[in-house]
């Protein structure tokens, strides 16, 4: 891939109230480090873009562009835009993408996790070796996120992060 074929050589600023939340996102973030956020755009300003699809609903950067919608000085240092990368995606891909930053980062929770993993199987058909390629999974670790009621018999809920430390015993 050339380096204007790349996306970030595509960066644009649109109106923030043009970006709409996907629903699948399993990244959670507290309002102790939403305030982090916020400090950091105020400080260095936008140093990464919001990917969305053409009719801009969110890939990457949800609470990002939160911030920028409902606090005044986030908003206003841009007036009113954020930078977006459009990604001509499949509904799938973009799945596996938003898993994909979201494990890199570090955070996502369990439940929703398993949610996507789910419903891209059972859905979109994708097979799980397809899934554990594009996420950085191993199989043992997408068929317990494909089990029903696992949780419940581990004792994880909607606070829980998840861990590739879980096994199949």
């Amino acid at each position: 891939m050339k380096i204007e074929e790349m996306p970030i050589s595509n960066v644009q600023w649109v109106d923030v109230e043009k970006l709409s939340a996907n629903d699948y996102n399993p990244n959670v973030v507290f309002s102790k480090e939403m305030e982090l956020l916020k400090f950091s755009l105020l400080r260095n300003g936008w140093i990464q873009p919001v990917l969305v699809t053409q009719d801009f609903v969110i890939i990457d950067g949800f609470h990002r562009s939160t911030i920028a919608k409902v606090d005044k000085d986030v908003k206003a240092m841009s007036d009113g835009k954020v930078p977006v990368v459009v990604m001509n995606l499949s509904e799938p891909e973009r799945m596996l993408l938003t898993i994909r930053i979201n494990r890199a980062k570090g955070s996502h929770i369990a439940l929703k996790m398993s949610d996507i993993i789910k419903k891209l199987v059972n859905e979109y058909g994708v097979p799980p070796e397809t899934i554990c390629k594009e996420i950085g999974a191993n199989r043992d670790e997408v068929d317990l996120l494909m089990l029903e009621n696992v949780f419940a018999a581990k004792k994880i809920n909607e606070e829980t992060k998840y861990s590739q430390a879980w096994g199949v015993r």
